[in-house]
């Protein structure tokens, strides 16, 4: 009887552990709060990202000559779709100006 209870009690913690691990990794990325606003430096025009997920590094069409991260979160402006060129920190709630080469990818976190 002892061992029938230990070994239910060792499934059910078994089972549990594979169900917080299996869910731990379904969770998306959480987005960074608030908006990335950005003036196009092909155009001029004034736009914004309309999702900013933390983690990924997303594009900037057109390129930021003048942004302003109005989030939550701090963001790195990058040239390159990779995210490894070199970076131009914007800290949460700040706006910069960019001169070319003008940051094409912006990642947050």
């Amino acid at each position: 009887m002892y061992a029938l209870r230990r070994s239910a009690r060792i499934a059910a913690i078994t089972g549990a552990a594979v169900l917080m691990a299996v869910t731990g990794m379904a969770t998306p990325a959480q987005a960074a709060e608030g908006t990335f606003f950005y003036t196009r430096a092909d155009t001029g025009a004034e736009t914004f990202l309309g999702s900013t997920p933390t983690g990924p590094c997303l594009a900037v069409p057109g390129g930021a000559r003048q942004a302003t991260n109005d989030t939550d979160s701090d963001a790195r402006l990058y040239t390159n779709s990779s995210c490894t060129s070199s970076s131009r920190f914007l800290g949460s709630r700040q706006s910069d100006d960019y001169a070319a080469p003008f940051p094409t990818f912006v990642k947050f976190g």
